[in-house]
């Protein structure tokens, strides 16, 4: 599996993995899944949604310290028991998303699967709809 990164307007605002561009493209553009919902209903420090629904979302191979904070944000969430490898959860289903503080240095943020984690919902403001890890 890589690290992918998706952007909107230049901003990298999610990594997440995949197993090569094809899933990544197609995980990004699943009108039903959870990553566009998500990108909808999660504001940014500006209070704005990531996604306004209608602009392009792109998909690229993250760079190495973006493929950092993903894996430091994983091993973190193994860690505090949010990805619960006993029950089978599976470590690269897990997304960092990226937001932009004011000094404009990335703050990651993590959601696992179909759950965002705590530190999401406090972070990003309204939790969007969850499932279970």
């Amino acid at each position: 599996m890589k690290t992918y990164v998706a952007i909107i307007g230049g901003q990298a605002v999610l990594a997440f993995r995949a197993e090569d561009d094809d899933e990544a493209r197609a995980m990004i553009d699943d009108q039903q899944g959870s990553m566009r919902s998500d990108l909808k209903v999660l504001v940014g420090t500006d209070g704005k949604p990531l996604w306004d629904g209608k602009s392009a979302i792109e998909a690229r191979e993250a760079t190495g310290a973006q493929h950092a904070e993903w894996e430091q944000s994983r091993d973190q969430a193994i860690s505090e028991g949010e990805i619960d490898l006993d029950a089978r959860n599976d470590p690269d289903r897990w997304n960092v998303y990226l937001m932009r503080n004011e000094q404009s240095s990335a703050e990651p943020i993590a959601r696992g699967d179909d759950a965002l984690s705590r530190e999401t919902a406090r972070q990003a403001g309204p939790k969007a709809p969850s499932g279970g890890y």
